[in-house]
């Protein structure tokens, strides 16, 4: 019997349009990103050049040999020497004592709300990675400046071991989907040797709403002696390279609204839990060297250079050099343009 079959309709023609549009779209798209991040990954490429490395070792640990960080006591020595030994401590906004929290919680709080629709909507479009906008943000000067006050600048610097980065703020926004995508897989940052990261939840965080989590053993095979790469980690990568028991080592940080959590993020794989139950929004504060390592693979926050210079223009001078790190840098390393987010 001869098949048959009828004429395509109107609807299937449109479907199959739209299908095409899209692969289309993704295709150009991606071939777009490749481009435009083409010169920051040949910039890191270069650095892991077996002759470039022991001379960006070299240059980096004279400098630390040299440099005197401040002097911390109280909770603030302690902060740094659970970061020397586990690469995390865990906190809350009110045992810090810092300046103007309770601001920073509600007008948090406040962004996250107005932000949560869109952010459901972008999830359901298959955005991997949502944080609220930069703008928002710039509209809320006391949100960039919270990371700017000389006590988190104390403990970065004492912790890096040279005057610190200040890389801005950025408001994560994770959905309750499940999925385990961008930053919710196991990774490490890619700034900087070691850099502190700052990250204050807004609301409370418990085991299914997303936990930020991250695994207190040092991965030795990330040194200027061997290069640095930066590929997304699986159960099995992460059984070779830390060993098949890490998993005993992996700290998972739940808590109230204001918890502080402060961790290194480039020497110790870390994720997002993926969260299941609600959403999740959290502060990140970013801190490296004043010159890093990699200077194209940094401003991860959004934030527009015209910003930060607006928003650093009447802070004091430590607080400009620490925002405003990137005018001194050599200018064969300024002309490269940043990697996207």
């Amino acid at each position: 019997m001869e098949a048959t079959s009828g004429p395509l309709t109107a609807q299937a023609v449109s479907n199959h349009s739209a299908t095409l549009a899209r692969r289309l779209h993704d295709r150009f798209a991606s071939h777009r990103a490749w481009m435009r991040d083409f010169p920051a990954r040949s910039a890191l490429r270069l650095c892991n050049h077996p002759r470039i490395r022991p001379m960006l070792g070299l240059r980096h640990s004279r400098a630390v040999e040299r440099h005197r960080p401040p002097a911390l006591t109280g909770i603030d020595a302690r902060i740094v020497d659970a970061l020397n030994h586990d690469g995390i401590f865990v906190t809350s906004l009110a045992a810090l004592g810092l300046s103007a929290h309770e601001v920073l919680l509600e007008q948090g709080m406040h962004l996250a709300d107005r932000y949560a629709a869109e952010a459901r909507m972008r999830a359901a479009r298959g955005e991997p990675f949502l944080y609220i906008p930069p703008d928002w943000l710039s509209e809320h000067p006391e949100f960039f400046a919270f990371g700017v006050q000389d006590r988190l600048l104390d403990i970065a610097e004492a912790y890096i071991g040279l005057p610190p980065a200040y890389d801005g703020v950025c408001i994560n926004y994770t959905v309750a989907d499940g999925r385990e995508v961008a930053t919710r897989k196991w990774h490490r940052d890619w700034e900087d040797r070691r850099m502190l990261k700052v990250a204050v939840y807004l609301h409370g965080v418990d085991d299914n709403g997303g936990p930020f989590q991250m695994i207190k053993r040092h991965d030795s095979a990330q040194s200027d002696a061997l290069g640095y790469r930066y590929d997304l980690a699986s159960d099995a990568d992460l059984s070779e390279r830390l060993g098949e028991d890490y998993r005993k080592d992996i700290v998972s940080c739940e808590g109230e609204g204001g918890t502080v959590i402060f961790t290194d993020t480039a020497r110790f794989f870390h994720r997002g839990k993926p969260a299941t139950a609600r959403d999740r929004a959290a502060i990140f504060y970013s801190y490296f060297a004043e010159r890093p390592r990699h200077p194209f693979l940094c401003e991860r926050t959004g934030m527009a250079r015209r910003e930060i210079a607006r928003l650093a223009a009447t802070m004091p001078a430590r607080q400009q050099r620490a925002a405003l790190w990137r005018d001194r840098l050599p200018l064969a390393l300024r002309l490269i343009p940043p990697a996207r987010l």
